[in-house]
């Protein structure tokens, strides 16, 4: 990401994504919250109207067994059947079958009837097998003091049908147990009313035996299967263990549901009411599908504008710097185009301002350094030579001989070396003034700068002496340099007409030798040379011979 453009990007996407999962997230916690509180409080209502039901149901079942024992018939049948089983005798029993028979066809819940003696044992029923269970020891004490016995209900393959068995007691005149009366019920007639159809929430009610068949659901019933479906033990415990809690689970049909569980308080029967894992989170996952397909959009117009916001200021930006490459190179003549009013623009207009100023900069900045170079040189030139003849002067002069004295020692080839005097100067000076002794000076210095090759040196060493450096010359060459010099300085005339004088230069001559280590002692010995010309009469050359001392 180091692109100004990647980061736009990255941070436009981010500074959108993450408030909105953190907002989505909250917000389906919370409707995650409401949809549990509510299947809660919709699978709770379920539970209880269908438990309530049950218990009106057990409660009608119950009054219509005890109104069917208290049949004249039945307590005559026992009483006789007591006496005919002490005398043996069957036909008081047939002649109950006959009637449990009759009685049967006017009832449409009941499956059974059938009829024990106070001791237990069958006396008769209206079917040839019927369901019975044998009662426990302390059924007549039980039955007399509850007034009934309600029998666990369970699933029956006989009648392929959850029944369930009440146990009412037949008494005679004296309220003595003649025996009892076993009511066997078709508890698929109360399956209509498990779930009121228009006031229920949505959702089913399921009725487990307790051993964990589903005997009953308030949509279809389990005999229509033809076998009992068994709810996973460890399911019912779970939901057990947390009444009015809901749990997500499998029913016997593998389809994932959320229920809760009740435990009837009249008979052992598990209530389960309920519903749908889909049908709860169907409206969830459409907000949820609807929310991320929101998402996808709101980060892909994001991701457009920011790729557009960034193309726009990146394109300007790369303008910038490709046009500040140029001024870098060298190259000022830039200038660039804005049609912007924001901030890229009043940059773009800062920058064409920028480079107006250098260019105008560099106009200036080079007449400066040019004539500051002209300076330079002019004081270069000062700086080596004689403001009056313009030959070199005397610091420059010991350079030249100290680079002509380290070349000979390399070399070894000797270098001729001039000192010239104007003969009697001062003289001249004195009696025609400084200004005629300047133009004295300039007329030598003139002579000697004609008669010196380009390769050689002329230097004012003095007020009225001049050295001079032939480089590459024996003394005879210098010899002749300066017979020749001598000579062109004769030929000038100075002062006026009627006044006009010569004048004659004095002239020592040497070469250089091994023995000068320095250029002290090389301008001791040509000032020698001088020396002994001036004694000698002036206007003439002494040269020194190599290898000759004065």
């Amino acid at each position: 990401m180091k692109s100004i453009k990647s980061k736009i990007i990255v941070f436009s996407v981010l500074a959108t994504l993450i408030p909105s999962l953190g907002l989505g997230v909250l917000s389906f916690q919370q409707n995650e919250t409401m949809i549990g509180e509510n299947v809660t409080r919709e699978l709770r209502a379920l539970a209880h109207y269908a438990s309530r039901e049950l218990d009106l149901w057990i409660k009608e079942q119950t009054l219509a067994a005890r109104e069917l024992a208290t049949s004249r018939m039945l307590i005559d049948g026992l009483s006789i059947e007591k006496q005919a089983q002490k005398n043996k005798q069957p036909a008081q029993q047939q002649a109950l079958n006959l009637y449990l028979k009759s009685v049967h066809k006017h009832l449409d819940t009941v499956l059974e009837l059938t009829v024990i003696d106070a001791s237990g044992n069958f006396v008769a029923s209206n079917v040839d097998s019927p369901v019975f269970s044998t009662l426990a020891s302390d059924w007549a004490e039980q039955v007399t003091a509850q007034g009934e016995m309600v029998l666990p209900p369970h699933w029956n393959a006989q009648h392929a049908a959850a029944i369930l068995s009440i146990s009412v007691p037949v008494l005679s005149a004296d309220d003595f147990v003649l025996g009892a009366l076993i009511v066997t019920f078709d508890m698929r007639n109360i399956q209509p009313n498990l779930k009121d159809k228009v006031k229920s929430p949505p959702g089913d009610v399921l009725l487990l035996d307790s051993l964990g068949y589903v005997m009953l659901t308030s949509g279809v019933s389990a005999s229509d299967s033809r076998q009992p479906m068994l709810l996973d033990t460890d399911t019912v415990k779970k939901l057990l263990k947390n009444p009015g809690g809901y749990e997500v689970f499998f029913n016997p049909q593998q389809e994932k549901i959320a229920g809760l569980a009740y435990m009837s308080e009249k008979i052992p029967v598990t209530i389960i009411a309920n519903k749908s894992h889909k049908s709860i989170y169907d409206a969830w996952q459409q907000q949820r599908n609807l929310f991320i397909g929101l998402i996808c959009v709101i980060l892909l117009l994001v991701t457009f504008t920011a790729f557009r916001m960034s193309h726009t200021i990146v394109i300007a930006l790369q303008r910038l710097i490709d046009a500040t490459q140029k001024i870098v190179n060298g190259d000022l003549n830039v200038t660039l185009t804005h049609s912007q009013s924001d901030e890229i623009g009043q940059l773009t207009r800062m920058f064409n301002q920028m480079t107006d100023r250098l260019r105008q900069n560099q106009v200036e900045i080079s007449a400066a350094s040019t004539a500051m170079q002209k300076k330079n040189r002019q004081l270069a030139q000062l700086s080596v030579t004689d403001g009056l003849t313009g030959l070199y002067n005397r610091n420059k002069l010991n350079a030249i001989i100290v680079d002509q004295l380290a070349r000979y020692k390399r070399n070894k080839r000797a270098f001729g070396v001039l000192m010239i005097d104007i003969d009697h100067f001062k003289t001249l000076n004195d009696g025609f003034g400084h200004v005629m002794g300047d133009e004295i000076i300039v007329a030598v210095a003139k002579k000697i700068s004609q008669s010196i090759r380009s390769i050689d040196f002329a230097a004012r060493y003095g007020g009225d002496e001049f050295v001079i450096i032939l480089a590459e010359s024996s003394v005879a060459d210098a010899v002749r340099t300066a017979e020749r010099i001598r000579k062109k300085v004769a030929a000038v005339r100075c002062g006026a007409e009627e006044s006009a004088f010569q004048v004659t230069l004095s002239i020592g001559a040497i070469q250089s030798e091994p023995g000068d280590s320095s250029l002290t002692i090389l301008l001791s010995r040509v000032d020698g040379a001088l020396y002994e010309a001036k004694r000698a009469g002036r206007d003439q050359v002494f040269s020194i011979k190599p290898q000759e001392t004065v």
